[in-house]
């Protein structure tokens, strides 16, 4: 399997509910940010990827995000926007695992008589808001390790203040950073991680699968322009047809998988309702991206045609002899063989020269 390390950061967000001060995140998620208390090191992200399943006939879209953390804190903090209320509940890490293995490159082997010397390797081909100013907690429940709070409102600094108010320590500027999601009405996951006594948050944490209405597909990324180091999304697109983001200031995705995927390819039975009937994944990456240049959320639309692609990669085995390439020993012998043959050749052809009578 491919290894999905995903690192990223921001600035933006987020906090630990144990009334310590803000420190500075050195990292995040695409969406939203993890930060513990002061003094402490925080939480690191290994490992960051999210599927996302868009129903465009039904109007719906959900996101199973996945989160394997390194910490030394047991408290951590977590906002996650959403164009309407959201439904929320544990995911599964199986299914993660099973779109890894549908997605991993096509392996080729191939025999080499002389090895690569070291050099190369493998190869690729390739709604509006209410009046007034206050908050609405739409519902609250605990998932797991998880406290998740669904949230409405339609002012940002009543927001952000509801979040300090509940023990998130947010950053100076984060009204700012949250103001376009409050204009255009949209709702918030609140989620706190209280691993329970004795434990951390260390590892892989348990998926959550994040439901909601939404005529586009689209994927929350404009907090992470509060970043203070380079961000990077691995996102499993599973859509009507393939998919591109469009264009904005932002690198484009790099594509790593695009095919139909049939509910006959799993194993697992709730991924299998999950996915709906066949349906085309779309796997795309998008590594060091910078800060500065999100400007907005992601949005996707659909391309021109479903076109298939899966990377490649080429797996060399050497043919040996005596313990070295093939190559390296049959070389010489046939160039001694060669050579002799020539010279027995040119000899012959000096005697015939020799014999012919003269004229």
């Amino acid at each position: 399997m491919r290894i999905l390390g995903r690192l990223a950061a921001v600035a933006g967000l987020l906090s630990a509910w144990t009334g310590a001060a803000l420190v500075q995140p050195s990292w995040a998620c695409g969406c939203g940010a993890f930060v513990g208390p002061a003094g402490r090191s925080g939480v690191d992200v290994a490992d960051e990827t999210s599927i996302v399943r868009f129903d465009e006939k039904a109007g719906t879209q959900q996101i199973v995000m996945r989160l394997s953390v390194e910490s030394r804190t047991r408290h951590a903090g977590w906002l996650f926007p959403t164009p309407s209320p959201a439904q929320v509940r544990l995911g599964d890490r199986v299914w993660f695992r099973e779109l890894d293995k549908l997605t991993d490159p096509r392996v080729v082997r191939r025999r080499s008589w002389f090895g690569s010397f070291g050099f190369g390797g493998a190869d690729s081909a390739g709604a509006p808001a209410s009046p007034g100013g206050g908050v609405s907690v739409l519902g609250e429940k605990r998932l797991g390790p998880f406290t998740v709070a669904t949230l409405a409102a339609n002012d940002p600094a009543a927001l952000s203040g509801w979040l300090k108010d509940n023990g998130y320590r947010l950053s100076p500027g984060l009204d700012e950073a949250l103001a376009p999601y409050v204009a255009m009405g949209w709702k918030y996951v609140a989620v706190k991680l209280d691993p329970g006594p004795g434990q951390t948050l260390s590892g892989e944490l348990d998926p959550l699968q994040i439901s909601f209405r939404t005529r586009e597909l689209v994927y929350p990324m404009r907090l992470s322009q509060r970043a203070t180091s380079a961000q990077s999304v691995h996102l499993y697109v599973l859509a009507p047809h393939r998919v591109e983001r469009v264009a904005s200031r932002a690198p484009r995705d790099e594509i790593a998988f695009a095919g139909w995927i049939d509910p006959a390819q799993v194993a697992s039975p709730e991924l299998k309702r999950f996915l709906g009937g066949r349906v085309f994944l779309t796997e795309a990456l998008n590594r060091h991206l910078p800060p500065r240049l999100i400007t907005d959320d992601f949005h996707y639309r659909y391309t021109a045609a479903d076109t298939p692609y899966r990377e490649t990669v080429y797996e060399t085995e050497v043919v040996r002899l005596l313990g070295v390439p093939a190559g390296l020993v049959l070389l010489p012998a046939g160039a001694v063989v060669v050579v002799g043959a020539l010279a027995t050749s040119i000899a012959v052809f000096a005697r015939v020269r020799r014999r012919r009578p003269a004229r």
